[in-house]
């Protein structure tokens, strides 16, 4: 097979990802301008952010092996970018706060259910069956996803060009491309009887922890630098907007830019650190940044805030990584799914309850009291952390490198 025969097809699936994580972060500049006019409290702003990671916890529990038992993935793929058009549609033209909510579940299910079947076909329309290329790549786009929506919306909040509602037209009509796109080009996977997997460490390279053990440090990992991450990406423009005095609702929503953008360059980098050195480097430097951050807060310093959300961002892609790794390593091949699946339900927990919580906490004590709460749960639940994981990861031994 020509490698340039996948091409069309390779890039419409890559825009299929970048659509979907376009309309899960394009909503986030815009989180301020919804709770000013409909006179919306914290917690219904966090409760909107948080139903997006529900959907998405729903597709992939319900979806998540659907397009392996399909002789085409596009017809998963196709739904989804579907569901997408609907969610951005509903949000981009909401007239009260039940449209929001239903916009922004259809964003979580079309971003879940498009996430698996789009990276395994990647891989499958690759010519060499190239893993680790499929990899860059659906990082690539998810990176792009993550960063361009929120910059599409603070753009049009910028100039005021109907910034309700064109980042979410946009949205919808670039999904409706790559739908056209997946019928149209030729498609030409090549499906094995067994899944593709990299290569495992052997048994005398692996962990000698028990396994629930160093899972659970994988998962308390994420759980911490999700919650920070998922406070930033609801509650960073109105924490710069509102705590320290920027007075352009567009300037503050580029906040979330810089977090998902550094966050995903941080994941890619991080791919040749140590799974162990990077979770707990990673879970080190958001603690230390969110503290750093709170203290930029109390000075009303802008630009330091914007300098520890960088660190925020290269801290929870390096611990992400890292934690990720981690569970691929310890994970038993024949329950390798179980490990992987339970890693990624921690994870979006992480994406909801805490920003829920911190909701609500900003309405009894403000939005500063709720940016303390968040400081003191991620120090002390770090100094917790890292000390186990250096005891149970053991990172400093030779044999975990090749991790």
């Amino acid at each position: 097979m020509s490698p340039s025969r996948n091409i069309p097809a390779r890039s419409f699936v890559a825009l299929a990802i970048m659509v979907a994580l376009l309309n899960s972060t394009a909503a986030s500049p815009l989180y301020g301008v919804y709770r000013a006019r409909w006179s919306l409290d914290t917690f219904t702003i966090s409760a909107i952010f948080a139903v997006y990671a529900g959907g998405t916890l729903l597709a992939l529990l319900m979806l998540g092996r659907l397009s392996d038992r399909l002789r085409d993935r596009r017809v998963v793929i196709g739904a989804a970018l579907l569901v997408v058009i609907a969610g951005a549609l509903v949000f981009g033209t909401a007239t009260d706060i039940h449209a929001l909510f239903i916009g922004r579940f259809l964003a979580g299910i079309g971003t879940g259910a498009v996430t698996g079947a789009a990276n395994a076909a990647l891989i499958e329309l690759d010519p060499r069956l190239d893993t680790r290329r499929s990899a860059v790549l659906a990082t690539s786009v998810f990176t792009i996803g993550c960063a361009v929506g929120p910059a599409i919306s603070a753009l049009c909040l910028a100039l005021d060009v109907d910034p309700l509602r064109l980042p979410f037209l946009i949205i919808a009509a670039l999904a409706a491309a790559a739908l056209a796109g997946l019928v149209i080009a030729p498609w030409r996977p090549i499906r094995l009887a067994a899944p593709i997997e990299q290569a495992a460490p052997s048994a005398a390279t692996a962990p000698r922890a028990p396994r629930l053990a160093a899972f659970a440090i994988a998962a308390g990992s994420v759980f911490i630098v999700w919650s920070v991450g998922s406070s930033f990406a609801s509650l960073g423009p109105s924490f710069v907007h509102e705590l320290l005095h920027l007075p352009s609702m567009a300037a503050a929503g580029l906040i979330v830019t810089v977090f998902q953008l550094v966050g995903g360059l941080s994941q890619m980098a991080s791919g040749r650190i140590s799974s162990d050195r990077a979770l707990i480097g990673g879970t080190v430097i958001v603690a230390v940044a969110t503290l750093g951050c709170l203290i930029t807060i109390e000075v009303a310093s802008p630009t330091g805030f914007v300098l520890g959300t960088v660190l925020i961002g290269i801290g929870y892609g390096a611990a992400f990584v890292g934690a990720a790794g981690v569970v691929n390593r310890i994970a038993p091949p024949d329950k390798r799914a179980t490990f992987v699946s339970a890693f990624y339900v921690t994870a979006y927990l992480a994406n909801c309850l805490p920003v829920l919580l911190l909701g609500r906490l900003g309405d009894l004590f403000g939005l500063a009291g709720a940016f303390l709460a968040l400081t003191v749960f991620t120090c002390l639940a770090t100094l917790v952390l890292v000390p186990a994981a250096i005891i149970v990861l053991q990172p400093g031994r030779s044999r975990r490198r090749a991790s």
